[in-house]
């Protein structure tokens, strides 16, 4: 019988390198994750060398799984996507300098947001203004997964969700009004389009054969939105890995302070999002602290939610008390009895995680958007007790798709589309996006834990007025 062709997909998250095999007609063949070095993931300094070698690693390991599952299925095309909006400048002899990470604060400030609404550029005018020698020796910024696909053969562009983003990408009077040199910024690629192919030196470097065409990937929170099928008004996406967005599709977008409001992939729609930075990594620093790094995630989770002093528990914890995002500054432990063992902690935490997740929903539903149930994507969707215990704490169910990494998901599709295995792309999100399995919240526990949400939520504005 003749094997189905397949889509290496892989996603550049902020700590590790997820990747994929997906055949052509939406089945999940391989997955892995490659972690980068640990000091420079906890330190913000993740380089760029690090995704490529992160990925030769993941196709190499891939390459095993498909072995030893005795499937031949051919390589029809690579997509990647990655976070953002992080820059690598990369000189003109093309090496790659530390990236401008989304998250590492170097960052010039806007002098008006409005006329100058680009994500990317305040990167690159830091750069230029404070460390001005490597912004002359940068002959170009490209984004996570626009620099990896360049490495494997790719030209040199920018790839955007729909010509609706140029203005948060850039234009020339952005450009120009941060003092920036337009030709250090490729040309615009819509996702979904052939960017080249693997090249003779990348082939010899990751096993991949040369020629293999590569597809425009994009954005992380786009093509997770593309991979679990939120592509209509109503519609949201909880994405959660080392940091988390509640993004809803609608028809109307949102000035809300602390809400992001972006043009959705579809056209004339928008995609709202709050975000929450800190949630997987909030729980990897309890793991840290209490000696668990070996631990499988959902065993330890089962201890934390099996435990029954943690059922009748009155421990609070308060992680980003200024919600600045970073566990770096002031977060308080409350007990009235005292913990008795790693568990309870657990329980404090995944309850504060929990209720930053029904926090950012009440915040959207406050602006109108009416949130009955939200699809899931990324590393926590893997995690039955997790799921949950989340739609316990926030009374709303939540589906699971067949493919939990949506980012995997959404290149698969791009890349059908772009390879012409797909008459478009809903036509390859409807053969791809398969839900497996809903978590109906239980209302008994809903109610207790709204009881305790209301405590926590008094307690959490009491001890922010100490940080204004």
């Amino acid at each position: 019988m003749e094997q189905a062709a397949y889509i290496l997909c892989a996603d550049i998250g902020t700590s590790s390198l997820k990747a994929a095999c997906i055949s052509t007609s939406g089945q999940l063949l391989a997955f892995v994750r490659e972690p980068y070095p640990a000091d420079r993931v906890l330190t913000g300094t993740v380089h760029a060398a690090d995704w490529e070698e992160a990925f030769t690693r993941a196709v190499g390991a891939l390459h095993g799984v498909m072995q030893q599952r005795g499937n031949r299925a051919e390589l029809a095309g690579i997509a990647i996507s990655g976070n953002g909006p992080t820059l690598v400048p990369v000189t003109r002899t093309g090496e790659a300098l530390l990236p401008l990470h989304w998250h590492d604060g170097r960052v010039a400030a806007s002098t008006d947001e409005k006329r100058h609404p680009s994500l990317f550029l305040p990167h690159a005018a830091y750069l230029a203004s404070k460390e001005p020698a490597q912004y002359e020796a940068t002959e170009r910024f490209l984004s996570t997964h626009e620099w990896l696909s360049w490495r494997l053969g790719a030209e040199p562009v920018t790839v955007i969700p729909n010509r609706a983003y140029i203005p948060y990408y850039w234009d020339t009077a952005q450009i120009r009004a941060y003092g920036l040199d337009a030709d250090h910024f490729p040309p615009f690629v819509e996702q979904g389009q052939p960017i080249g192919t693997i090249s003779a030196a990348a082939s010899q470097r990751t096993g991949l054969p040369a020629g293999t065409p590569i597809i425009s990937g994009g954005p992380d929170f786009i093509t997770a939105l593309i991979g679990t099928g939120v592509v209509a008004p109503g519609m949201v996406l909880d994405r959660a890995g080392t940091s988390e967005g509640i993004n809803v599709c609608t028809t109307q977008g949102s000035k809300a302070r602390g809400l992001r409001t972006l043009p959705h992939i579809q056209e004339g729609l928008w995609n709202v999002g709050a975000m929450l930075p800190t949630t997987g990594r909030l729980f990897e620093w309890f793991r840290h602290i209490t000696g668990q790094e070996n631990r499988d995630y959902r065993e330890m989770l089962a201890e934390i939610l099996q435990c029954k002093q943690c059922t009748k528990a009155r421990d609070y914890f308060f992680p980003d008390i200024r919600s600045s995002g970073s566990l770096r500054i002031s977060s308080a432990f409350f007990s009235t009895a005292g913990l008795t063992n790693r568990a309870e902690l657990g329980y404090a935490v995944i309850e504060s995680i929990a209720f930053m997740v029904r926090r950012a929903i009440e915040q959207l539903e406050q602006e109108g958007y009416r949130i009955e149930g939200m699809r899931l994507s990324g590393g926590q969707a893997k995690n039955s007790y997790w799921n949950q215990f989340k739609a316990d704490v926030t009374g709303r169910w939540l589906a699971i798709p067949e493919i939990t990494d949506g980012e995997l998901a959404g290149n698969a599709c791009l890349a059908m589309k772009g390879l012409g295995l797909s008459p478009s792309l809903e036509a390859a999100i409807e053969q791809t996006v398969k839900i497996k399995e809903v978590f109906e919240p239980v209302q008994q526990h809903y109610a207790m834990h709204s009881e305790r949400f209301e405590v926590y939520t008094s307690m959490l504005q009491k001890m922010e007025r100490f940080f204004e």
